[in-house]
């Protein structure tokens, strides 16, 4: 009896080992099983805070669960991305990983750099524009140019932060274009658009989106486009190069994640990525934004920021002159 009991005892135990291994095999299976934070380290209503809740709409119906977006500012972006590298790595905590990434390693910033974090793609790109009060004498961006060339340190452009992604090309075009003008740092695309309106500076570098409403009601005018090609909706803006300036700044967002997620994680979130890529309706919402789609693996995205962690040698060098 003592045998048989034993036997039984045994097949008992077996089957619920077998039971137990099933349930974390579902458990698994069912990622994501609640609702996911995605970090945004700019403020409301900003470019990147635009790019990612669009982004993050068509995820979380791919996903079937909710993906929350909480903004994290301060410190020019710093605070937001370290709170994001020191979350823990489960899945349930996304960062936008920007074009501005790559910008802290040679800038000297510490504990911030591209390999600090889980890469998983690319979604969007726009470029910085130019953007004046439509009462500006200038008519273009040469004009402002030769104005501020025969009055160093005059005039002032508004940016995001000093050293950032709205600021990096200025830098380029005031020395190409040889004047100086006095840079104005601020929390974001609101900030900048308010200070603007009010005559606190005399351009911004911005974005579209943040700006387009101070264009439809006549108050702003765009001067000209930090890409190769005029924003979606607005061929007549001039790029840079239209202008004659060889400065080409596109910025690019993309998903990120602490290091070390599951691997589980990191394949439903690449999947349901590359179906948002696929669907119609998200890209005619880029580009009603004045933004493109940006379909990037996590190989190709992250090597596109490594090479723009190289280029940003050139701006630490005009920045600390």
């Amino acid at each position: 009896m003592a045998l048989k009991s034993l036997r039984r005892l045994g097949t008992v135990l077996g089957c619920a080992g077998m039971l137990a291994m099933a349930a974390v095999g579902e458990a698994r299976a069912a990622y994501p099983g609640k609702p996911i934070e995605w970090i945004v380290m700019w403020s409301a209503g900003g470019g990147a805070d635009t790019a990612t809740r669009v982004f993050a709409k068509y995820l979380e119906a791919e996903l079937g669960q909710s993906v929350v977006v909480k903004n994290v500012t301060g410190a020019g972006g710093t605070i937001g991305y370290l709170t994001a590298k020191t979350a823990r790595a489960d899945g349930y905590t996304l960062v936008s990983a920007l074009s501005d990434l790559p910008k802290y390693k040679p800038l000297g910033t510490q504990g911030i750099e591209v390999d600090d974090f889980e890469i998983l793609g690319g979604f969007a790109l726009e470029a910085p524009i130019i953007v004046a009060r439509a009462d500006a004498p200038w008519s273009n961006i040469r004009e402002f140019a030769e104005d501020a060339k025969n009055n160093p340190g005059k005039y002032s452009i508004g940016v995001s932060n000093v050293g950032g992604v709205h600021h990096q090309p200025v830098v380029l075009w005031m020395e190409e274009a040889e004047f100086e003008a006095q840079v104005v740092s601020h929390p974001g695309s609101p900030q900048m658009n308010a200070a603007l309106l009010g005559g606190h500076v005399d351009l911004i570098s911005s974005w579209v989106k943040p700006s387009l409403p101070g264009v439809q009601d006549g108050q702003l005018k765009y001067l000209a486009y930090f890409a190769t090609e005029a924003p979606p909706g607005f061929d007549s803006v001039p790029t840079f190069q239209d202008e004659g300036y060889q400065v080409v700044w596109p910025h690019s967002y993309g998903m990120g994640a602490p290091k070390g997620i599951p691997d589980e994680a990191k394949q439903v979130l690449v999947g349901a990525m590359e179906k948002v890529w696929e669907n119609p309706d998200f890209e005619a919402e880029l580009n009603n934004l004045g933004l493109l789609l940006h379909k990037k693996n996590a190989a190709e995205y992250r090597q596109e920021l490594l090479e723009t962690e190289e280029s940003m040698g050139r701006i630490v060098e005009l920045l600390n002159d």
